[in-house]
């Protein structure tokens, strides 16, 4: 679904429960299409949980279409994490826009290498937003790719 009217903020506590929601959407539907159950079943039991709670911990957004919660990304310095949008509005440019609110976060907080630790379903998505593997590691069965990208300094 191609979603026209994106707008994307700065997430508040009020946001955690619907971003509990929508990673445990994404693991369930999106995610389990790459990785075995085993996997799945453990990432359901503590990632959605954990993502919410650290909303207000690290400078985390959340795209909302139609006055709905959709997506979720933080970034805690150089790092990109929690990046996730709910399986009906997944293709529809969600998490491009976050990313580029996660970007312009970085830029003004003076970042020029962000790095993700992207599972193999993401790991297309960052590839075209410039990301290079840095390494590939298991963490059990579970299979995730260190990338990084360099952001260019703003003009003066």
């Amino acid at each position: 679904m191609l979603c026209r009217q994106i707008a994307v903020r700065r997430a508040t506590a009020e946001d955690s429960e619907a971003v509990y929601e929508i990673v445990l959407q994404a693991l369930r539907e999106t995610n389990a299409r790459d990785y075995p159950a085993s996997v799945i079943d453990r990432l359901v039991l503590t990632l959605p949980n954990k993502v919410a709670s650290d909303l207000e911990a690290s400078h985390a957004f959340v795209a909302i279409v139609a006055g709905r919660v959709v997506g979720t990304a933080s970034l805690s310095g150089q790092t990109v994490s929690s990046v996730y949008v709910h399986p009906d509005y997944q293709r529809g440019g969600v998490a491009t826009r976050l990313m580029d609110a996660v970007e312009k976060a970085a830029i003004a907080q003076s970042v020029r290498t962000l790095n993700v630790q992207s599972s193999v379903t993401a790991q297309p998505f960052y590839e075209k937003r410039g990301f290079k593997i840095v390494r590939e590691g298991f963490f059990g069965e579970e299979r995730t790719i260190m990338m990084s990208k360099d952001i260019p300094s703003p003009p003066e």
